[in-house]
């Protein structure tokens, strides 16, 4: 075994954080153009279908190859991964500046989604194998921030560019590149550090996955993404039938979803010490719940900012919650495996939201799907907290850890 390099320091810190900020919200970066996207390609048969299928599609790939990087994270080169999933990441993503058909488009859609499913897999097993214990809680908080402003960023970006045209905003994804730059030089000692690890415990039995922790943990998650992803891939739509038509705007009110998480994320340490793992998804879903009920009622912006608002305090600790308490299971060697099937559940819980809120939107409007799902939600919560009471969402024993 080579020597164990340093703890992590702020620029290996940085480094994970920067990696993680352009994971979950990545396919939201061109929801403010997908109005004018829809007006453009308006000719183009099943487009009410396939506009949509934009800001779905990435998480379709995603579901279908994060699992797959888990795996190889656990037994090659992470580096290599990296760098495959960073290039996937910029090609796909900025594939709306030169694709001249909407098929183009939602291929490169497809690709972008198995970039992401590299990095965001990636970004949660360095998260998990750099730090551990009462530290692990605090960095995921931290990561879950970064994952909030980095959503901030490629929304008020994806949204500011759209003004000038909607093709714009897919030169975000273009930021993949430097981040992905950084992470590579910093992480590479721990990189060789875990490479000899996967060898020299390759030939070793090791212990069984934790299958009913993970159907737990990702049947929440896929939930929680299901009902959450409703709204930036609605919202431009029903802020339009509000009156609302300036993409800047647009951009800025659902970056105010994010933006509110950000304390609940960085906060998410502190909050483990008071709550348990079950109370704080009772909480998340109650506070997303109530932010989609006060949506519903909105008559002009402003009260869709108070729910955004809303939702986006219940989105804060959730992210690192979920993590938390699924690697709280998880084998050293199994965690590339466990963080890929995680982002599996996320994303296929953005995949499934249109799918979610179609029929809602077909017999209640779309004030009325928000209203009908901030309702079922606020439901799920009850039976959580009704668990969280009954000490089902204790923290199990740690499995022991291994430094990389």
């Amino acid at each position: 075994m080579q020597p164990v390099p340093p703890g992590p320091g702020p620029r290996l810190t940085a480094a994970v954080l920067l990696l993680s900020s352009l994971t979950i919200m990545a396919n939201a970066a061109i929801a403010p153009s997908l109005p004018a996207i829809k007006e453009h390609f308006a000719a183009t048969p099943g487009i009410e279908t396939l506009s949509p299928l934009l800001m779905v599609l990435p998480s379709a790939s995603i579901v279908l190859t994060a699992g797959l990087f888990g795996w190889l994270a656990d037994r090659m080169d992470r580096q290599r991964l990296l760098l495959i999933a960073a290039l996937l990441y910029a090609i796909g993503g900025s594939s709306g500046l030169w694709a001249q058909g909407l098929v183009q488009m939602l291929i490169g859609r497809v690709v972008l989604g198995v970039g992401v499913a590299g990095t965001m897999t990636l970004a949660m097993v360095w998260a998990t194998d750099l730090w551990q214990g009462p530290a692990r809680a605090e960095f995921l908080g931290r990561q879950g921030a970064a994952m909030s402003f980095g959503g901030i960023v490629v929304i008020l970006a994806g949204g500011a560019l759209a003004v000038l045209h909607w093709r714009g905003a897919f030169a975000v994804y273009l930021l993949v590149l430097p981040i992905a730059v950084l992470a590579l030089t910093t992480l590479a000692p721990h990189a060789k550090a875990v490479r000899a690890r996967q060898r020299a415990e390759a030939a070793r039995v090791h212990e069984p996955f934790p299958w009913l922790a993970l159907l737990l943990v990702g049947g929440l998650a896929f939930a929680f993404m299901a009902f959450f992803y409703v709204m930036p891939t609605r919202l431009p739509f029903l802020l339009h039938d509000l009156g609302t038509t300036n993409t800047l705007v647009t951009a800025a009110i659902m970056a105010s979803i994010t933006l509110a998480s950000i304390p609940g994320a960085l906060n998410y340490g502190r909050i483990r010490k008071h709550m348990s793992a079950m109370a704080v998804f009772a909480m998340s879903f109650s506070l997303l719940g109530t932010g989609m009920v006060i949506i519903s009622q909105a008559t002009g912006p402003g009260l869709v900012v108070v729910g955004a608002l809303v939702a986006g305090l219940g989105l804060g600790p959730a992210m690192p919650n979920y993590t938390t308490y699924l690697m709280a299971f998880v084998p050293p060697t199994q965690r590339g495996r466990a963080s890929g099937l995680l982002t599996t559940a996320f994303f296929a819980g953005q995949f499934a939201a249109p799918l979610v809120a179609a029929p809602l939107v077909s017999a209640y409007s779309l004030p009325g799907a928000f209203g009908a799902l901030g309702l079922a939600q606020l439901v799920l919560a009850a039976g959580l907290a009704v668990a969280a009471a009954a000490r089902l969402g204790a923290m199990p024993a740690p499995v022991p850890s291994a430094q990389v």
